[in-house]
């Protein structure tokens, strides 16, 4: 059994004495003490400095947290404010052609025809790939370059109707390029619609987050691949985030250093605004902290061993460190005030370019309406005087007898006639401007139209020695045909206008679901710098004296403008010297079938005779006009001035005024001072009258309101300024329904538009 030796009483006396004398020295001695108390205090300042130095590293990486996610957010307001237009058209236009197919692009409304027309970065891309539409698309992935893997790859279900994107060149320069797949009526795949964002638009926005800190600021796909911002700034696959939702990476690598990354995805597109900060960056202010920090802690305890030595000195010291961390931390706050500053500029930089933007949209809108209301006034305005000019010159001509009378006569026509074509040319451009014409979109076949066009100008091409021919074909197209003649009626025209020698050539070529009507000529040809150019207003190639007989120089332009509501693509090609070519896209829809041919009966000879017709009408000369010219005719003429002067004519009713015979026809102004329209006016006489009178409305006001109205009451509607041949026909046809003497059924009558829009 082992010995258990307990603590003797006298052991544990030894040791509380020796502590009480290395106390009682250490005390004693004032070297000892100080050393001590300098030991403690460096040991804890050291401490100390090593608590707050790390969490000033942390509150630094929170700070920088909270900035990343901040600018994020931000730069996605941004960027989304530069895409949302070129969204915006894209969900319109695809949303109409999915599920329809995208043989359904023709059949879009002017506003979305003038749209595309104006941002000119939209493409078409069938099922296997060709574009059917736009510019020529390249892919900046590998896998997309050829355009078809971007349709045929798989999405999930939910993602199967959203927008797509990628980066990309349209038309050779850099692009975002969204898009979205169109599918048949099927379901099946039929295409895709894609919208090119040019990189230059977000430039702007790029470098008002760029700084000096290093900062990279991109836009991104899921999946890493990035659309827009710094090539250096490859952040590989990102974490997968709900539309709306924004986030912050504490440590991601970017570029190979670890930094701060905030992410915010946008709401409608599969895009991530992303912005990366390196922590090297972000850390340059703490390490800053950090080595002043360390700097103090050295003074200190240099101070202290000082204060052993010298008391005074210490205390010096210790003043010039407090004094040194006093002017660091001012420098600091200097700093803070700095940035902040900055900040609040950029930001009043911003409201006031947002301020500017939307004062110029109030103008562009005010402007719109201005000059609608610029081409209501100017499309009547203008025509009355035409109207006038052409009735008096008209009795003019059949009034004069001398030779020479008459060719001064004839030279007075051929300026009336030159007048009326540049009217009626800048009518037509700017109601096309002002979106008044609709298409009337139908099923055409093309021979239709090529018969159309050389029986046109035949006569023109003879007259130069050249040679129209028209290549047949069978099949039919989608199309508005009035609109569809006029425009190639321009391309032909111009073809015959400057060919010397030669033939002209309309022929088709069937590619698909399109079909190219192209002009073919021998003339001089264009150059390639002007192949642009040609399409603008007013613009003439080798005119510089602008000869009036080498036209005005808005056939192109009207072609541009009226393709552009149609749909229909315009291309050009043309060799200096040798001729250039003219084609037109457009849909097919089938191939013609031949029908048996029909027998037309001869219409009846209208009949004409001395007939009493009322003239109502405001403008003194057009009514003198208008009356002298009946007169001529050998018609009977009471005249109006107003709705209330007529009415004021047959104020006893039928009959009830012996030596007035009640009017065979009315002639009368739309428009009209007073409470009554020439059609109200027409109504108002037939009521009085107590039987239906026909009514011809001369009108310059081309509005559709005005052919409802006349179609409405049954009237017949012609528009000024109207030759006197016409006049007498639709005269002539209106008489001849309503025998003389009797009264005549009241029935709706046939509507003639002439409207030269």
């Amino acid at each position: 059994m082992s010995d258990i030796r307990m603590p003797s009483p006298d052991g544990a006396a030894d040791g509380q004495r020796r502590s009480s004398t290395l106390l009682r020295r250490i005390a004693s001695s004032p070297r000892a003490l100080l050393t001590v108390l300098c030991t403690t205090l460096a040991l804890l300042g050291t401490a100390s400095w090593a608590a707050v130095t790390v969490l000033d590293y942390q509150d630094t990486l929170e700070r920088s947290e909270q900035d990343a996610r901040q600018a994020a957010v931000l730069f996605d307001s941004h960027a989304r404010g530069v895409l949302e237009s070129s969204v915006n058209l894209l969900e319109r236009v695809a949303g109409r052609m999915d599920g329809r197919g995208i043989g359904a692009w023709a059949e879009r409304s002017l506003a979305e025809a003038m749209a595309v027309e104006r941002f000119g970065r939209m493409t078409l891309i069938g099922a296997d790939g060709s574009v059917q539409f736009g510019h020529s698309v390249a892919f900046a992935e590998p896998e997309t370059a050829d355009g078809l893997s971007l349709l045929v790859r798989p999405l999930p279900p939910d993602e199967e109707h959203a927008i797509q994107s990628a980066a990309g060149h349209m038309a050779g320069q850099p692009s975002i390029l969204l898009a979205r797949r169109i599918h048949g009526a099927t379901g099946a795949l039929d295409g895709a619609l894609l919208v090119a964002v040019p990189v230059s638009a977000l430039t702007p926005v790029l470098n008002a987050f760029a700084d000096d800190t290093q900062r990279l600021v991109g836009l991104y796909r899921p999946d890493g691949v990035r659309l827009a911002g710094e090539a250096a700034g490859s952040l590989g696959i990102l974490p997968r985030l709900e539309p709306g939702a924004e986030r912050v990476e504490a440590e991601w690598t970017v570029g190979g250093e670890r930094s701060v990354l905030g992410l915010k995805r946008m709401t409608r597109l599969p895009v991530l605004s992303a912005v990366a900060m390196p922590r090297s960056a972000v850390l340059v202010p703490w390490y800053t902290r950090m080595e002043r920090g360390l700097m103090v802690i050295v003074a200190g305890v240099a101070a202290l061993a000082g204060l052993s030595l010298l008391g005074v000195a210490s205390l010096r010291r210790e003043a010039a460190a407090r004094h040194a961390l006093t002017e660091a931390n001012a420098q600091l706050e200097l700093a803070n005030v700095q940035l902040e500053q900055r900040v609040e500029d950029r930001t009043a930089a911003l409201s006031s370019a947002n301020l500017k933007l939307s004062r110029a949209l109030e103008e562009k809108e005010r402007a719109n309406q201005a000059k609608g209301r610029f081409l209501s006034a100017a499309n009547h305005d203008l025509r009355q005087p035409f109207q006038a000019l052409r009735l008096f010159h008209h009795i003019l001509m059949e009034r004069l007898a001398e030779p020479r009378d008459r060719e001064i006569a004839e030279k007075m026509g051929e300026a009336l006639d030159a007048g009326e074509k540049l009217l009626h040319a800048l009518l037509e451009v700017a109601t096309l401007d002002a979106g008044v014409v609709r298409p009337q979109l139908a099923d055409v076949p093309v021979s239709a139209v090529l018969e159309d066009l050389v029986n046109e100008f035949r006569g023109m091409a003879a007259e130069k020695g050249l040679v129209l021919r028209a290549i047949p074909a069978r099949m039919v197209i989608r199309t508005d045909r009035t609109l569809l003649t006029r425009m190639l009626g321009d391309l032909v025209r111009n073809a015959i206008r400057f060919t010397d020698a030669g033939r002209v050539t309309i022929g088709c070529r069937h590619r698909g679901r399109w079909l190219r009507i192209e002009v073919w000529d021998t003339g001089a040809g264009i150059p390639a710098e002007q192949l642009d150019n040609i399409f603008e207003d007013f613009v003439q190639l080798g005119n510089p004296e602008r000869d009036r007989r080498q036209g005005l120089g808005l056939g192109l332009a009207k072609v541009r403008r009226k393709a552009a509501l149609l749909g229909h693509a315009v291309e050009v090609r043309s060799l200096p010297g040798r001729g250039s070519v003219f084609a037109v896209n457009v849909p097919v829809v089938g191939t013609e079938r031949l029908q048996a041919p029909m027998t037309v009966q001869d219409a009846a000879p209208a009949e004409t005779g001395d007939r009493l017709i009322l003239v109502v009408e405001d403008d003194p000369v057009q009514r003198d006009a208008v009356r002298l010219l009946l007169e001529s005719w050998g018609h009977r003429v009471i005249d109006a001035v107003d709705g209330e002067a007529a009415l004021s004519l047959f104020a006893g009713g039928a009959g009830e005024v012996p030596d007035r015979p009640d009017p065979d026809m009315i002639v009368s102004d739309f428009r009209l001072p007073g409470r009554f329209t020439g059609v109200q006016t027409v109504t108002k006489v037939g009521e009085r009258l107590g039987r239906a009178v026909p009514g011809l409305i001369l009108t310059g006001d081309t509005a559709p309101e005005r052919i409802r109205d006349a179609v409405a009451t049954g009237c017949r509607l012609l528009h000024k300024p109207v030759t006197p041949d016409d006049l007498r026909d639709a005269i002539a046809a209106i008489l001849s329904e309503r025998p003389a003497g009797r009264s005549a059924d009241s029935g709706e009558q046939t509507l003639e538009d002439q409207s030269a829009a």
